[in-house]
Formats: structure tokens, C-alpha cells, sequence
């Protein structure tokens, strides 16, 4: 893993909002009042997913964040269910990646499917 410099944060924030377009058409806002017209970072929006909420958090600095929404989601910083960051790699390449570091196709529909496992796994927990 290479570091980031100053001239990587156009990249990251445009790449920032490409992911943010992508996921707010696959999981939609609930709160029309709370838009995010000015887009400014960080974005958030609720969304409703198997009957709970969530909220969906994208940095400018390349992570996006799927946490629990609603009360549980009132606490300063709820758990993630779901996490993935922009890691720059050899010959200044960027991949989008798992806490573990392992590379991720995203934004890519085949993602859908594992954001819907993280979901389903945290229902099962708690019920």
C-alpha cells in the first residue's frame, strides 16, 4: 500500500461521489428532508432495508460506511455493517477494499449481494 498525497484528494472525493450516486439509486433516502443538494462531506442518508433502518455514510477520503439507522443508530458511532475504503495501491491504483484489505468490485452489482448478507446477518443477530 502506497500513501496518500495532497495531489490524490480530487480523485478521492470525485470517486467519493460517483460511489454516493450509485448507492443513493440502489438504496434510496426515506427523509426527503434532509437532502443532500450541497453535497457536502460527509454524505448521509437513511434508508429502509427488511423493515429496519440504516444510514449510509461516504467520506470524501474514500470509505463508505453502512451503519444502523433509527435509535440504535442515535448512538455517537454505532457499528458498521458493512465498510469499505479506497486503498492506493502500487503505481498510484486505487481499489476500493474490506477492512481486511481484501480488493472489492465496487461499485459493482455483485456487491448488492454482500451488502444484503451483512444486512441479513445482522438481523438474524439480534432477533
Amino acid at each position: 500500500m502506497n500513501s496518500l498525497d495532497l495531489n490524490d484528494l480530487p480523485f478521492l472525493k470525485e470517486e467519493s461521489l460517483r460511489v454516493y450516486r450509485w448507492l443513493l439509486a440502489k438504496f434510496p433516502e426515506l427523509d426527503t428532508l434532509e437532502t443532500n443538494e450541497s453535497l457536502q462531506f460527509p454524505l448521509r442518508w437513511m434508508t429502509e432495508q427488511k423493515g429496519q433502518r440504516f444510514e449510509w455514510v461516504v467520506s470524501d477520503m474514500g470509505s463508505v460506511t453502512l451503519r444502523l439507522g433509527g435509535l440504535e443508530g442515535n448512538r455517537r458511532n454505532p457499528a458498521p455493517i458493512f465498510y469499505l475504503s479506497l486503498r492506493k495501491l502500487e503505481a498510484d491504483v486505487f481499489h476500493w477494499t474490506d477492512p481486511e484489505g481484501n480488493p472489492v468490485p465496487f461499485p459493482d452489482p455483485s456487491i448488492l449481494i454482500d451488502i444484503q448478507n451483512r444486512i441479513q446477518l445482522y438481523l438474524d443477530s439480534v432477533s
